[in-house]
């Protein structure tokens, strides 16, 4: 079906209609809106690029998936996982990719930007100018042709039948060609954006100042976030280097430019990080050096490493796995030492090395009041302290080694 820009002729109104012009323009324009092919339709949930984020390594379209919960967003590409039992291409936390396109967008939208898209709009609305004189020379040319080919046909004598048929057939000729040529300027017409007056140029550098405050008020729908980066963004292609933390980012922008840069998202594992070599040798120098697993924690965080994704800084317990993975035994300091106890006292991680329990679960018996504890706070690391005679050991081996059931958890307080 042909377009109505295609259309050789285009009266508006002559007829009566159901629909407006108007009407039927923002029919049209939704259904673009709304092919898939295109940029995809604005959602509901709280992701920012559903539809329009690009699996740069097969080209696909990355679906935006929530857990349980409505929360846990992620983009992922199984379109050949689905299709051809193929493995998942590539995956990623949502929020990370979301924020990165959200700054990138209120930076386009800043009130410099701003006035640098106002004075190319200037330009172009210069270039349109020129177009529009060009038009008018045409036309003003075809108008001249037709007029001669008029007065030609009127100077022409009656009985001279032959050559005022040829005369009248140049003079269709030439009507024809202006009515064409016509038509033709009020489609370019219909192509070119509205002008914008001085009153809206100030409303937009006004409005400018006060998008970042509007982009994260409550108020704010995502469907409001979505719809207006598609108004600005046509695709954005991401490409994750192997299974590392390191994303290939470029945002494709509403008009052709594209930008380009990278972003950090966050990974299950510590041997997923594109530094893990190199974060295991730096700790096994500073153990080599006599340093402890704490004071080995202080210098990555002061040289700003930063481990996969529990938490952001590096601790003495994380410096231990990092040892122990490389076969080196290392002890962390600890002020357990330092601490006044009292008889048969145990910190929480002497009692797992000595029960062989895991440290979490007997973290989850004090939380549920099942060890007898107290928390010493004189220090500057508060310890938990755990009380733990012959009787008392031999009944957690015991429980340790029961079947697992469930329980009430306990209303014990600790003391």
């Amino acid at each position: 079906m042909a377009l109505p820009e295609d259309w050789p002729v285009l009266r508006q109104g002559h007829y009566p209609a159901y629909l407006s012009w108007e009407r039927f323009e923002q029919n049209r324009a939704q259904l673009e809106a709304n092919c898939s092919a295109v940029l995809g339709v604005a959602r509901h949930g709280p992701s920012l690029l559903a539809g329009l984020v690009i699996c740069g390594r097969c080209g696909l379209r990355m679906n935006a998936r929530y857990g349980n919960n409505g929360r846990g967003l992620r983009y992922s590409c199984y379109g050949a996982a689905m299709n051809y039992a193929e493995a998942l291409c590539q995956s990623l936390v949502g929020g990370v990719l979301d924020e990165a396109v959200s700054a990138r967008v209120l930076q386009a939208l800043e009130p410099a930007a701003l006035e640098v898209s106002l004075q190319v709009a200037e330009d172009l609305e210069a270039e349109r100018q020129q177009l529009h004189r060009h038009w008018a020379q045409r036309l003003e040319r075809a108008s001249f042709e037709t007029e001669r080919a008029q007065r030609q046909y009127n100077a022409v004598e009656p009985e001279n039948r032959l050559v005022a048929r040829t005369l009248e057939r140049q003079w269709e000729a030439a009507l024809a060609a202006e009515e064409a040529l016509k038509a033709q300027y009020h489609r370019f017409l219909a192509e070119q954006p509205a002008t914008l007056s001085m009153a809206e140029r100030e409303a937009i550098r006004r409005l400018a100042r006060d998008i970042p405050v509007l982009w994260r008020a409550p108020t704010t729908t995502p469907a409001d976030r979505q719809t207006i980066v598609r108004q600005l963004i046509e695709r954005v292609i991401v490409t994750i280097e192997g299974e590392s933390e390191k994303v290939d980012l470029q945002v494709h922008w509403i008009g052709g430019h594209a930008t380009q840069t990278s972003l950090i998202r966050p990974v299950a594992r510590l041997e997923q990080l594109s530094y893990y070599p190199e974060l295991l040798r730096r700790v096994a120098h500073w153990h080599a050096q006599g340093d402890d697993a704490l004071q080995i924690a202080e210098q990555l965080n002061a040289e700003g490493w930063h481990p996969a994704k529990r938490r952001a800084t590096f601790n003495a317990s994380m410096v231990l796995a990092l040892l122990s993975r490389q076969g080196i035994r290392c002890t962390r300091r600890s002020p357990a030492h330092e601490v006044p106890r009292q008889t048969d006292e145990l910190t929480l991680h002497e009692l797992a090395q000595l029960l062989a329990v895991p440290a979490m679960t007997l973290y989850a018996w004090l939380r549920k009041g099942q060890l007898k504890a107290r928390r010493d706070t004189s220090s500057s690391h508060p310890l938990w302290l755990i009380q733990a005679d012959a009787a008392e050991l031999e009944r957690l081996r015991a429980r340790r080694r029961a079947p697992r059931t469930w329980q009430r958890p306990s209303s014990t307080s600790l003391t």
